[in-house]
């Protein structure tokens, strides 16, 4: 050991240990993350490169074993985020398929169109949306779908379950496979109802003045 390791040897000795072999592990060459330690006790001892290469697949082991651990548990603390991002997040918040079937949606989304989740998921975006609003949205469908447009925006009317209608503010983006084939869409969806209706009774009122 050199002298700076002057605490590591006054801890080996305290332990008893006379010899010590400590292999690195570490993950496409970044750097460690921890080592695998030998120790011997009883007396010292040579470490032969033909042993320490057999030690080191054992070491490369435990290295992969670690990091396959660390990375379910970066997917899982990932995953976990987006589901909670997703069911609080403020605004309706869908995926649609590209045929407009709905294949997930928060809650925020059932409170904002009237509909439970199990409701909705039965339909399409097609059939809550106003008549005279759809053809305006196939045609972003279409042009998103083309490769014309990578997302869009609109303002338009859904009729809720109750038949009533509600005004939202509707952006769109497409998710593509690794081989750029349209997945699905996600549809973020927000409740510009009484925004509509102030801007109607402002109007209202302007004309009423003239």
């Amino acid at each position: 050991l050199p002298a700076e390791a002057s605490h590591d040897r006054e801890v080996c000795r305290q332990l008893g240990i006379k010899s010590n072999l400590c292999l690195p592990l570490s993950v496409g060459g970044e750097p460690p993350f921890g080592i695998l330690g030998l120790n011997t006790t009883r007396a010292e001892r040579d470490w032969p490169d033909a042993l320490v290469k057999r030690l080191q697949l054992v070491a490369q082991i435990f290295t992969n074993a670690l990091a396959r651990k660390r990375a379910d548990q970066v997917l899982r603390a990932s995953e976990e985020l987006s589901r909670v991002t997703f069911e609080q997040a403020a605004v309706g918040i869908g995926h649609v398929g590209t045929d407009g079937r709905w294949l997930k949606v928060n809650d925020k989304l059932c409170t904002i169109v009237g509909y439970r989740r199990d409701e909705l998921l039965k339909l399409t975006f097609q059939d809550i949306t106003h008549p005279e609003d759809l053809e305006t949205d196939l045609n972003f469908v279409r042009q998103i779908l083309s490769g014309e447009i990578e997302t869009y925006s609109m303002e338009k009317r859904h009729l809720r379950k109750d038949h009533s209608l509600v005004w939202i503010r509707l952006t769109v983006s497409l998710v593509r496979t690794a081989v750029d084939a349209p997945m699905h869409f996600i549809s973020v969806v927000e409740d510009i109802t009484a925004h509509k209706q102030a801007e109607a009774n402002l109007a209202q009122l302007q004309r009423q003045n003239e």
